[in-house]
């Protein structure tokens, strides 16, 4: 386990979720985030509790991202309310789209002009009980999906601790 940062996450918890790399045959960058759950929690359960602990703030970076990149022909999100937030295959959450539901693990993500990722919201045994591990795995296209997460990286580092620790138990 890595240390307990302020936001009472562990983050840099790899292993990999293997499905997670093997979607986008190989990665350019992984980091993972874990936070001990309550006893029976599922990664359905998992999933929809870190969605929808999504800070106003963090829409409204999203909101400002999709404006500005819309005329590169990247995609933009379309924002869920908290109570439509459904976890199944196929559904789209903000940035992104749900691939496969199980007991253990959802896998979502979504493919672009300038990268494609994958983010694992996975429930498993921990050291103090229950834990859930939310792993994000990019693979670049081109030098310019490179820059694109060079330039979001402080902002993806900031952001998926404390909206991972918000499922805290």
């Amino acid at each position: 386990m890595g240390q307990r940062t302020e936001t009472h996450a562990r983050r840099n918890v790899v292993p990999v979720a293997d499905a997670a790399v093997a979607s986008l045959g190989g990665c350019d960058h992984v980091d993972a985030v874990a936070v001990d759950l309550a006893p029976g929690t599922s990664a359905v359960d998992f999933t929809r509790t870190v969605l929808a602990g999504t800070p106003e703030w963090v829409h409204g970076l999203l909101t400002l991202r999709d404006k500005l990149m819309a005329p590169f022909g990247l995609q933009v999100q379309k924002r869920v309310a908290r109570d439509e937030i459904r976890v199944e295959p196929g559904t789209r959450l903000g940035p992104f789209r749900i691939l496969t539901v199980s007991d253990g693990e959802v896998l979502a993500g979504d493919n672009d002009k300038h990268l494609d990722f994958r983010t694992s919201f996975a429930v498993r045994a921990g050291a103090a009980g229950l834990e859930g591990v939310c792993t994000t795995v990019v693979r670049y296209h081109r030098r310019a999906g490179h820059l694109y997460f060079k330039a979001i990286q402080p902002f993806h580092n900031l952001i998926i601790p404390r909206i991972v620790a918000r499922a805290r138990s």
